[in-house]
């Protein structure tokens, strides 16, 4: 084969893996139009906007770099918070390091709410984004899910947050992370996108949670 066929192949092996992706990215897409329709809310391609998810102050959304949100589902206000569902990446650490981090997340704006700084790391959370928190005893919140750890700088704030009843939702729901302070909690399940066909399940989840902890 001379170098011109073989230059030939080399482009079209590389238009041939773009499309994939190009098609793979268009299939989430369609998906979560079907979503949006199911649940009544209008679908954004982008968002939400980055002066907001600093403006949180989560380790989740600061601690990383060129971190943007998509497919966003923009709730209306309800019980004096917003919702807002969306996919986020960004990018940790440097060099060889780095690492492209990406989650479906459910973030919640609680008006009248005021929470302690908090991590609740599901199994296999990253350790760092329990950024400058101290380590709870977790003997004190039985009722978790196992292998559940929880980071706060308060900890008598943390036991009056996760009451009994809270640890047991928690503990009926395991797989969930979260992330609090101030007004702001976040919620995610692992590092990953939450396939189509679950995310019904994960907006009713997430939603018993952080009403149930607001």
């Amino acid at each position: 084969m001379n170098k011109f066929l073989l230059l030939v192949v080399a482009v079209l092996a590389g238009v041939g893996v773009y499309q994939l992706v190009k098609y793979l990215k268009g299939r989430r897409g369609r998906a979560m139009e079907d979503i949006s329709e199911l649940v009544s809310v209008e679908l954004e391609e982008y968002g939400p906007e980055l002066a907001l998810l600093e403006s949180t102050g989560l380790p989740f959304f600061v601690d990383g770099r060129s971190g943007f949100g998509k497919f966003l589902l923009r709730f209306p206000e309800e019980d004096g918070a917003k919702s807002y569902f969306f996919d986020y990446a960004c990018l940790l650490g440097s060099g060889k390091a780095q690492l492209k981090k990406q989650s479906t997340v459910a973030l919640f704006d609680f008006e009248k709410s005021a929470f302690p700084d908090f991590h609740l790391a599901a199994v296999g959370d990253a350790p760092d984004e329990a950024n400058g928190l101290e380590p709870a005893d977790m003997t004190a919140f039985a009722g978790l899910p196992p292998g559940v750890k929880l980071y706060g700088r308060d900890q008598a704030a943390l036991k009056k947050l996760f009451t009994p009843e809270i640890a047991a939702c928690f503990g009926e729901h395991p797989g969930w992370s979260a992330q609090g302070s101030g007004r702001f909690l976040v919620m995610y399940k692992g590092c990953a996108l939450v396939e189509p066909g679950k995310y019904r399940q994960f907006i009713a989840e997430a939603n018993k949670l952080a009403f149930n902890l607001a």
